[in-house]
């Protein structure tokens, strides 16, 4: 068993008091890969203490829009600083330290900015991609075409990619980039959801497979039925 840490949004409570927000999915998912997850509160005082507890991954998860300076565009979107701070935090520390560091989403958008690269706000698409409907992407330097789902209006294009990452799967139609990696720290971040619905099973086990070939552990048996 693998212990990760993970990350959560900012939120408030019908009573207007700051919490931590956590979707079920993803305690659900990465523990049928073998890994059980420790969240860190956005509002710890001594977030130095939970470095003195050993570690395997970090989970930086998706949800919400981050501040304005890491955008191409203006906007007024709400903010999450004290999510923001406590994340920045956690993967400075993962990439000195050499500890694999997991981007979902927002999470992946926000790694991009902390090492140069920019995001689009409510990425105006050539090609529509609504929320919640699956689309096609391809895995670079390959002729491999699959559909992964979507849960995301802001994106990483191609060319606002920082140079310390290169992609490996992209949407070839809006020349968005939709999971990338590191050839010097061990990172890999996901524009998808691993954790959330597929409306095919080739999505969800070359998800599977990309996150167990990155962390090192056994593929799940079957493959999936890919073009």
């Amino acid at each position: 068993m693998l212990h990760g840490l993970i990350t959560q949004r900012e939120g408030q409570n019908m009573y207007g008091k700051t919490t931590d927000v956590l979707e079920a999915a993803y305690t659900e998912f990465y523990e049928s890969l073998g890994i059980r997850l420790h969240p860190v509160s956005n509002f710890t005082k001594d977030i130095e203490a939970i470095f003195d507890e050993q570690f395997d991954v970090l989970i930086v998860t998706g949800g919400g829009t981050l501040h304005p300076r890491h955008y191409v565009e203006p906007h007024n979107a709400k903010l999450q600083p004290h999510r923001d701070a406590v994340e920045e935090k956690l993967i400075m520390y993962c990439v000195k330290n050499e500890i694999p560091i997991i981007g979902v989403c927002r999470g992946m958008q926000h790694i991009n900015a902390l090492f140069g690269g920019k995001i689009s706000y409510s990425a105006p698409f050539k090609v529509p991609r609504p929320r919640g409907v699956d689309h096609y992407v391809r895995i670079v330097n390959s002729d491999i075409r699959l559909k992964i789902n979507n849960f995301h209006s802001d994106c990483v294009y191609l060319e606002n990619l920082s140079t310390m990452f290169y992609p490996i799967v992209v949407d070839e139609e809006n020349g968005s980039v939709e999971a990338f990696v590191s050839p010097t720290m061990s990172i890999l971040a996901f524009q998808w959801h691993p954790e959330r619905y597929f409306e095919t099973e080739e999505g969800r086990l070359f998800s599977r497979h990309l996150i167990q070939d990155f962390l090192g552990l056994p593929r799940d048996d079957k493959k999936p039925d890919i073009d």
